[in-house]
């Protein structure tokens, strides 16, 4: 992750994002821009890959994402119409790993299942893939790090309702090995 802000419309420009800090002890139910304006607060995150291709999402704006810090790793899933990836058709499901706490999903609307999407991750090397960037690199230093645990999400075989997780349920995911 490149940066992360906050901003009250997401075609505000650079110099009207407001850094995440400044929102500690907020809340959705106490918005206050929403309650003036009757839109709410958005989360803005820049992300890019290892070859420099870059994207900016935006979702509402949670007490959820109060502990996201520049330079953490984030998945979702992207769709495009060419195999190249040349341009993209959807964005859907982000998730910051290794965010304090535990994974912090950002966006308005899951469409994955969550256990299992983190499940395949494991699974693939990514999650482990993704510890060793944390590390190696050093980008940021947290006593309680979210990786510590990560045996809670990924290894036990269930979902969080405790159901066995399918093979074919992951499938599609296992393909981006």
């Amino acid at each position: 992750m490149e940066d992360v802000c906050v901003v009250d419309d997401v075609l505000a420009v650079e110099g009207e994002e407001y850094d995440l800090d400044e929102f500690e002890g907020y809340s959705m139910e106490k918005d206050e821009l929403e309650s003036v304006v009757g839109s709410p607060w958005k989360l803005r995150l820049r992300l890019a890959d290892e070859e420099g291709r870059g994207m900016q999402i935006h979702c509402r704006m949670s007490e959820d994402y109060l502990d996201i810090r520049k330079g953490m790793n984030v998945v979702g899933v992207l769709l495009s119409t060419s195999r190249e990836f040349v341009q993209l058709a959807a964005m859907t499901d982000f998730c910051v790993l290794d965010a304090v706490g535990g994974p912090v999903w950002v966006g308005d609307y899951p469409y994955l299942d969550k256990d299992k999407f983190l499940r395949t991750l494991g699974e693939n090397g990514i999650a482990d893939s993704l510890v060793d960037i944390v590390y190696d690199d050093k980008e940021y230093d947290e006593e309680d790090d979210f990786f510590d645990e990560e045996e809670d999400f990924i290894d036990d075989g269930h979902d969080s309702d405790g159901n066995d997780m399918e093979e074919e349920d992951t499938g599609m995911l296992q393909k981006l090995k």
